[in-house]
């Protein structure tokens, strides 16, 4: 999958978040991201050529409007480090 897909995918999955559904868990065990639960937060692992890296982000969305894509925009930050 070309990184434009990816984060693509990443953006259907992902607009309109207000908290994590097994719907959004088992897409992203398609992308190979797993998913860890803590308290209030959610533990995402991704992979990328360095190794596993964790990514934080809120059980619930706060901001309907942009909570989504700034979860988006980590992942992407942290898969494609040196590429994005």
């Amino acid at each position: 999958m070309s990184q434009k897909d990816f984060r693509n995918e990443l953006k259907r999955i992902f607009t309109g978040y207000k908290w994590l559904t097994p719907q959004i868990e088992s897409s992203l065990r398609r992308l190979e991201i797993l998913v860890g639960r803590k308290k209030n937060h959610v533990v995402l692992f991704v992979t990328n050529e360095s190794g596993i890296h964790s990514v934080p982000i809120s059980a619930t969305g706060g901001d309907e409007r942009r909570g989504g894509l700034n979860i988006v925009s980590k992942i992407m930050r942290t898969k494609y480090a040196c590429e994005w």
